[in-house]
Parts: structure tokens; sequence; C-alpha cells
């Protein structure tokens, strides 16, 4: 663990866009503080494999550059990345989203 708090900094990454993001035991609110690149974050509100507050919230807590929005009071995690969303639309609206952040971003 004490390896996971080194500075991982890479300045090739200008900026972050996370569907659906998980935490992990490396992550703490010092590591999450430290991001200083536009993070934009996106999230289920029927997803129950990475509910937003015990996943998604650290993020939008702890990183001061972070904003997000759900994609949906009924968006599942399946309907970003399975074959048979509930919600088909939530996967195209995201994915607009993103290239709208990145071209924002990095234009």
């Amino acid at each position: 663990m004490s390896a996971a708090a080194a500075d991982l900094s890479d300045l090739r990454v200008r900026a972050v866009f996370q569907v659906a993001p998980s935490d992990d035991a490396s992550m703490t609110p010092e590591s999450l503080r430290a991001v200083r690149v536009p993070v934009e974050i996106r999230w289920g509100g029927a997803d129950t494999i990475v509910p937003f507050d015990g996943h998604t919230k650290p993020y939008l807590e702890h990183i001061p550059t972070a904003h997000g929005c759900s994609a949906g009071p009924g968006v599942r995690h399946e309907d970003f990345i399975g074959p048979d969303p509930a919600d088909p639309t939530a996967r195209v609206r995201v994915g607009e989203e993103a290239a709208a952040f990145f071209l924002r971003r990095l234009a």
C-alpha cells in the first residue's frame, strides 16, 4: 500500500471522463485531492454494482476539479457495458457527453 501513495502523475493526461467509477483500496481523500486535471463523471442512478454513495461520491467530494451528474435514475451499470441495456440511450448520451467534454477541454 505504501507504493500506492506515490505520485503517479502523468503530464500527458490532461482531462478525465469517468463512467461508473469504482473505488479501490489505494484511493484516499489525500490522493484524490492531488488530482489537478478536469474530471467529469457519470453514473447510473440504479447502479447496484458500483452504487453512487460508496463509489462515485468520494471522487466528487475530494477531487477539486471533479463535476458530474447521473446518467438517469433508472440507468444500471449494465446499461453502460452490457448487451441488453434497459435504457439503450444511456450509452449513446454518455458517449456524446464524453466527446463534448474532451473537445472543450483538449481543443
